[in-house]
């Protein structure tokens, strides 16, 4: 590859930042980790052709700041990432034809003089680069944002489904899409990767055929086995995080489907809205088509959210209220770009940590009290060694704990 032509690519690159995948392979059985995703993405991102081969180089500048990562961590992190993505093996089935193919994800993973080089496997190469038809486009940031493995399965896999809106004129989505039953609990744990898919060779086998609740089975102590600790910790953080996203142009209500005896929770059926709260995205588009050929219906593009810019004339400021507490100067930058440069506001949210006894990353607690101005609630309790998150949280289940045992009692 010549200088001249790399320089373009470069460039191309860029100016791309979208993640486009077929829809098959989003619908695909897999396990990965929230960070594994993420990083992924921004690799899928960035993908170009070099000398035949499908690659993606990250510096190691821009994986932080898509995932706001502060600190010097990021090389053990990427090291152990790597081990995880070479074994990442996707599962494509074909119900209808009773067809299945499996591959993995990458050839190989390289850190060399702080930047990140992925390597996709040919296999990867039609559903990742260069899409014409069934596939979705989705805004990198958007899938960087979500804080929950959970909720980005369930954005991604919903928001295949958002060109029917126009198509249909409808304003609520009804996911999967009738004819097709809803979405069986054992096949959306796997989906969801709420339970490995490659967790042994039986369970890798048994969902290649599609026997997912025979899969299941074969996994011992697996979560949210109930119904109701799955529908908490995860269908409701998934439909939480994407009402109060501003970068979500999607969020969802869904109805547990019951069958048999004691009519059991065996599946569930969603329904798709356009979430009011966004605020960075366009409206449904289509892309033009040559005559004779069939109508090619892509998601609209998702405008990345502008970012505030640090004024750096208050680093100093900003650095007098750590006082002797370990922050750097890429630290106090983010909280003054989260915090709208507002030092007052910082000055609240450190003074808000003094008060918890549990914070292990001080940096990324900052930015969460910022982001949601925890110091303005003050009707949130501070519960000794816990998080102000984890706080909310324990009085949350606890408050559902108290509505269930009150419909126990009416029944």
């Amino acid at each position: 590859m010549t200088q001249k032509s790399k320089k373009a690519g470069e460039k191309h690159l860029a100016e791309r930042e979208m993640v486009s995948r077929s829809n098959v392979l989003i619908e695909s059985k897999s396990s990965t980790s929230l960070f594994e995703r993420k990083l992924l993405n921004i690799a899928i991102a960035k993908a170009y052709i070099e000398d035949g081969e499908l690659i993606a180089r990250v510096s190691t500048k821009d994986v932080k700041s898509y995932l706001h990562i502060s600190g010097n961590s990021i090389y053990s992190r990427l090291k152990e990432v790597s081990k995880e993505t070479l074994g990442h093996v996707v599962s494509i089935e074909d119900d209808e034809k009773e067809n299945f193919i499996m591959f993995n994800v990458v050839n190989k993973c390289e850190y060399r003089d702080g930047v990140f080089t992925t390597r996709f496997t040919k296999e990867m190469k039609p559903h990742i680069y260069n899409l014409k038809k069934d596939y979705t486009r989705m805004s990198l940031d958007v899938l960087c944002s979500f804080k929950s493995l959970f909720t980005t399965r369930i954005y991604e896999i919903l928001r295949t489904h958002y060109y029917r809106f126009e198509r249909e004129n409808a304003t609520v989505l009804t996911v999967p899409r009738p004819p097709k039953n809803p979405y069986s609990l054992p096949e959306l744990k796997f989906t969801l990767n709420v339970v490995d898919a490659n967790a042994s060779r039986t369970v890798k086998r048994l969902v290649e055929q599609g026997r997912f609740e025979d899969a299941l089975e074969e996994i011992k102590d697996a979560p949210f086995s109930d119904w109701r600790n799955f529908r908490r910790k995860v269908l409701e953080v998934a439909k939480k995080e994407l009402e109060e996203s501003e970068y979500s142009e999607i969020c969802f209500d869904y109805e547990p489907v019951k069958s048999g005896k004691g009519g059991k929770v065996s599946g569930v059926r969603f329904f798709v809205r356009k979430n009011p709260n966004c605020t960075h995205h366009t409206d449904a588009g289509r892309m033009p088509h040559p005559p004779g050929e069939s109508l090619q219906e892509i998601a609209p593009d998702v405008l990345e959210a502008p970012r505030a810019v640090a004024d750096e004339s208050l680093i100093l400021e900003v650095a007098d209220i750590f006082g002797n507490e370990p922050v750097t100067i890429q630290d106090i930058r983010m909280l003054l770009r989260v915090s709208g440069n507002s030092v007052e506001d910082i000055r609240k949210a450190f003074e808000l940590a003094g008060e918890q006894s549990c914070i292990e990353n001080l940096a990324g607690w900052l930015r969460r009290c910022l982001e949601e101005k925890w110091y303005e609630n003050e009707k949130l309790f501070k519960l000794k060694g816990k998080t102000t998150e984890e706080s909310q949280m324990t009085l949350d289940l606890y408050q559902e704990y108290l509505e269930e045992r009150k419909e126990v009692k009416m029944q």
